[in-house]
């Protein structure tokens, strides 16, 4: 067998896959991008192409008959020949775990990060599950949570070291990044529906099972679906989903959706932000990065909501970004926003006291480090006049005694020092009745 089975539905990235071919990039045929071209020349024969560059002792005969050659020894300089990809020698390409969070297996194992992952190497990502790959070259392969994927193919040829990956989304998502590549390179990223062929973009992948049903999202760069039904193009900004009745038809993508004060520190027990979706937005996908590739990816929210909440975040510098989804289930752009993490508060109430006439407020910090603390208190609806407004003991207590009677408001700040800032962060108001 010379040439693989062509799919039923194949996105091709606009390009020229053959090594001959210069110039404006144009679609090209699964068939075509099957075959590396080879320009013969002075003194080269089939037998030395398949010493230096072919696998197998029958690899030269195949090719004289895959490209009508009489005598292997004598082939006209400049001829260009067909290689299938399947006869070329080559080494393993360098895929690598670049970082990974929560449940993820490779085969059925933890993964470490810089493992490289070989051929037929299956990966999963459970709930809060997350995982990037890296290549030598600079590509990039992100899964997010509920995926599984499967790398087919990572060779480096030994014609030209051309590089040749292939990466299956079975279920879920895939973000791919893919700088310029090489005349007769492939980096595919595909679907059981679809197989993506691409040449320096930046584009997502998702496949629904249930649906059968396949979405390209194309961030940077041109890609054409095509199936036995047709052929369409979406271009940078639009997206496709596609089934096996049709590539589909090209849909802009939502604009980004706004977060609101994303940039603020984030002190609570909750990390929290307030989205604002663009319209024609279902739902929204919302992630935290610690970089802002998004390839260490460490939490992620999607609802319908207008609000995305991440607990157990720890402490640091982050990044957050988020996507709407549309109807069609196509995710539109994301802005990507900085923000710091730095859990802080205190938790109050009021104790008994020692003295009859007192009344004993204490409180708790609520994360780490040294704090300070400052304590207010002031009659019911009367704000502008503060009873009490000072720096409260380190103790964590406070005696007050001679209130009169009423109803007063009181609480109590944590404070501390910061990167150079200087955080100041309230506890809830509480009221104090007072009968005597």
């Amino acid at each position: 067998m010379l040439r693989p089975r062509i799919p039923a539905a194949i996105i091709l990235a606009l390009g020229a896959l053959s090594l001959a071919q210069t110039g404006p990039a144009q679609a090209q045929s699964s068939n075509q991008s099957d075959d590396i071209t080879y320009r013969v020349e002075p003194g080269d024969t089939l037998y030395d192409l398949r010493r230096e560059y072919l696998l197998g002792a029958n690899a030269a005969a195949a090719i004289a008959r895959y490209n009508r050659i009489r005598n292997p020894r004598r082939i006209p300089i400049g001829k260009e020949l067909r290689l299938p990809r399947d006869l070329l020698a080559y080494k393993p390409a360098r895929l690598r775990v670049r970082s990974f969070s929560g449940p993820v297996e490779i085969d059925g194992a933890v993964p470490q990060p810089g493992a490289e992952i070989a051929e037929g190497a299956l990966v999963t990502t459970g709930a809060r599950g997350f995982i990037s790959f890296v290549s030598d070259a600079g590509s990039s392969i992100s899964l997010p949570s509920n995926s599984r994927a499967r790398l087919d193919r990572a060779r480096i040829y030994k014609l030209r070291d051309l590089r040749d990956i292939s990466f299956t989304i079975l279920d879920g998502r895939g973000e791919v990044t893919v700088p310029s590549l090489k005349e007769g390179e492939r980096f595919d990223t595909g679907t059981p529906i679809a197989v993506t062929a691409v040449r320096g973009t930046t584009f997502r992948v998702a496949h629904d099972g249930q649906s059968e049903r396949s979405l390209t999202e194309v961030v940077e760069g041109k890609v054409s679906v095509a199936n036995e039904a047709g052929e369409t193009l979406a271009t940078e900004g639009f997206g496709l989903a596609a089934t096996q009745s049709g590539p589909g038809t090209p849909e802009e993508l939502l604009s980004a959706v706004d977060v609101e004060d994303a940039g603020r520190v984030q002190t609570g027990e909750i990390v929290e932000f307030v989205l604002a979706p663009p319209q024609g937005a279902v739902a929204s996908r919302t992630q935290i990065a610690r970089d802002a590739g998004f390839l260490e990816i460490v939490a992620e929210e999607i609802g319908s909501d207008q609000q995305a909440d991440f607990a157990d975040l720890e402490n640091g510098r982050y990044f957050v970004r988020s996507r709407a989804i549309a109807e069609s289930g196509l995710e539109g752009f994301a802005e990507v926003y900085s923000f710091r993490r730095k859990r802080l508060g205190v938790s109050a109430s009021v104790e008994e006291s020692e003295l009859d006439d007192a009344f004993k407020f204490a409180w708790l910090p609520e994360g780490e480090g040294s704090v300070l603390y400052a304590f207010q208190l002031w009659r019911e609806g009367d704000q502008d006049r503060m009873l009490v407004d000072e720096l409260a003991p380190a103790g964590g207590s406070l005696l007050l005694s001679g209130l009169e009677p009423g109803t007063y408001i009181w609480r109590v700040a944590a404070m501390q020092a910061d990167e150079g800032d200087w955080l100041k962060v309230w506890g809830p108001e509480q009221r104090l009745n007072v009968s005597e």
